[in-house]
């Protein structure tokens, strides 16, 4: 009995070694499999849906070399810069970890362990050499003339010299960053590290999804580039939903109709009336202030720019960070003032029960923008016994009639930097000074205090408001139209069409 008892704990002991063993062996057996499972799953994937949008094969995808807005668009796409502009016009990091501020130097960090699309290490030699491509540029020469030097430091940071100081300086450093030595002529397609990479697929080029880049990808794996070519209307091809986006920055004053989702897009644009204080009445602050009253900015913005435009009572732009957190920006009317334009002719023995005033308007015929404001303006003031002629001239004659000072208002448009530096309207012989007459006028002056922080936002305002050397109308918008597939809300810069595109979903 004992002896069977034994035999029976001999076959228990050797059946429980056998299921131990086989119980461990299927546990290996799925530990390895899970591991390989996440080994694999970690391998990055080019994502599968696509896009389409335009570009031209008539003009450069290198970014140094391009002078296109249409090809400006899909280039964003491939590079990063070591800051963007937001929608109110503020410099956020991108490349950039961090940064300090001496005089005139600024030291920039850059972010840790960056690369590439091939690979590469992104360093800060690749930056300066970006830098040097990007100051001989087209669309960057300008945009970095306040920068005089950049040069790396031995502690991988980059050191960018002003000429003199500006405390909106990092606005401007939005230039692309690509991997050094890849850049050097218009054919070249440089080496960036952003959400795409150029891909050629025979004679077909297009951007696949860099695998490498730091942080999430779209959902969108491939952007197709389409050709654009001959009288072939962007619009249309959008309508037709042949191309997926379209961003034109209207400086052709042309909307044209669309069957597709639209938004517009915050421009640096101010568009403003000139005065030319040659003018016997002209000279008076006073006939500069009865004007700017009279004038309906908002009408103007909805009406004659159809609504692409942002009204403005102030020459800096109001979508500006620095403008709304001001009380200006809701102490400022932004419609007409009918009664102090009345009250402040009427004080000159002008306006509906005096003498009346002639006055001289010339704008671009061309621009639908222009003439149309024109338009407004000259009813706005008629009630008040101000009969103003609107001349229209050629972009070419309208600037020779500005230079020539033949004229007593002019309609015009300019580009204010990044900076937000407004210098063009207070030096002589800046680019926006025609027709103001300096002995006159506190405003120069008071800018430059403003701009060395010798004085308030408010303060310069204050006295801008008193002289107004020159009339303020609106800033303009650019507009993205896209198909209806695009169904999330997006946030779109001018320097950065597709900035949040990672963010974005999709419907077939």
């Amino acid at each position: 009995m004992k002896a069977s008892i034994s035999v029976k704990k001999i076959i228990s002991v050797f059946v429980a070694v056998l299921l131990c063993f086989c119980v461990s062996s299927c546990d290996m057996g799925q530990n390895e499999t899970t591991t390989q499972g996440e080994e694999e799953s970690t391998e990055p994937v080019i994502p599968g849906g696509s896009l389409s949008v335009p570009y031209t094969s008539v003009d450069s995808l290198n970014p140094f070399f391009t002078e296109s807005v249409l090809n400006s668009v899909p280039i964003s796409l491939v590079y990063r810069s070591l800051y963007k502009l937001d929608t109110s016009f503020s410099a956020v990091r991108d490349l950039a970890a961090s940064e300090t501020v001496s005089g005139l130097n600024i030291k920039v960090y850059l972010v840790s362990d960056l690369v590439f699309s091939d690979g590469g290490e992104l360093t800060a030699e690749d930056v300066v050499y970006s830098f040097e491509c990007a100051k001989k540029s087209y669309l960057y020469s300008s945009t970095l003339e306040s920068i005089s030097s950049c040069t790396q430091g031995e502690d991988g940071s980059v050191t960018f010299t002003l000429k003199e100081y500006d405390e909106n300086a990092l606005n401007v450093l939005t230039f692309p960053i690509v991997e050094r030595g890849t850049a050097a002529t218009e054919d070249f397609l440089p080496i960036g590290n952003g959400f795409y990479q150029f891909s050629q697929d025979g004679i077909r080029l297009s951007l696949k999804a860099n695998l490498k880049y730091a942080g999430e990808l779209p959902e969108i794996g491939t952007v197709r580039l389409t050709d654009v070519k001959g009288n072939i209307s962007p619009e249309n091809l959008v309508s037709a939903s042949e191309i997926d986006f379209y961003y034109s920055d209207l400086a052709d004053a042309n909307i044209a109709a669309v069957n597709a989702s639209v938004t517009g897009v915050y421009l640096n644009n101010l568009v403003y009336i000139g005065v030319n204080h040659e003018n016997v009445n002209l000279v008076l602050a006073s006939f500069r202030q009865a004007i700017s009253y009279a004038v309906d900015r908002q009408a103007i913005a909805e009406s004659a720019f159809r609504g692409y435009a942002r009204a403005a009572a102030v020459p800096f732009n109001t979508s500006w960070s620095r403008y709304s957190a001001s009380p200006l920006a809701s102490s400022l009317s932004l419609s007409s003032q009918g009664e102090k334009t009345a009250q402040l002719l009427s004080a000159n023995g002008f306006g509906e029960g005096g003498l009346p005033l002639e006055l001289t308007l010339i704008c671009n015929e061309g621009n639908s923008f222009m003439r149309n404001t024109a338009s407004l303006i000259a009813q706005a003031l008629k009630p008040y016994n101000v009969n103003v002629t609107v001349k229209l001239l050629s972009a070419e004659n309208l600037e020779k009639a500005v230079k020539a000072g033949e004229y007593d208002l002019y309609l015009a448009e300019i580009k204010i930097p990044a900076t937000m530096d407004l210098s063009q309207f207070f030096i002589q012989g800046g680019a926006a000074s025609y027709g103001i007459n300096f002995e006159n006028c506190r405003s120069d002056e008071e800018y430059f205090r403003y701009k060395n922080g010798e004085i308030t936002f408010e303060e310069f305002i204050d006295v801008f408001n008193s002289d107004m050397p020159f009339i303020p109308i609106l800033y303009r918008n650019g507009r993205l139209c896209y198909t209806r597939k695009v169904t999330s809300e997006m946030t779109v810069t001018e320097g950065s069409i597709f900035g949040d595109i990672y963010n974005w979903t999709f419907s077939d």
